[in-house]
């Protein structure tokens, strides 16, 4: 199981624009089923770079909150 990495802290203080950051730690807190969190993070990640959705959508990482409403409006585009 992946585990939250100060690394992804370090690079979001160097680079907070990066995407693939906020992407990875979206994955990290869904396999941690933190749902708030990683719903958060994965919507910075998608408004950062829309191919973000893509991804999430058949990521396994997201198998814990697929079926969560929220996600799947996030996944989907809908607001």
């Amino acid at each position: 199981m992946k585990r939250r990495s100060p690394l992804d802290d370090k690079a979001l203080e160097i680079q907070p624009d990066d995407a693939g950051t906020y992407y990875n730690k979206a994955c990290l807190f869904a396999l941690q089923t933190k749902i708030e969190t990683a719903l958060e993070l994965l919507t910075t990640a998608i408004n950062l770079d829309p191919k973000s959705q893509d991804m999430a959508k058949t990521d396994s990482d997201f198998d814990s909150i697929r079926d969560d409403r929220r996600f799947q409006a996030l996944i989907q585009g809908e607001k």
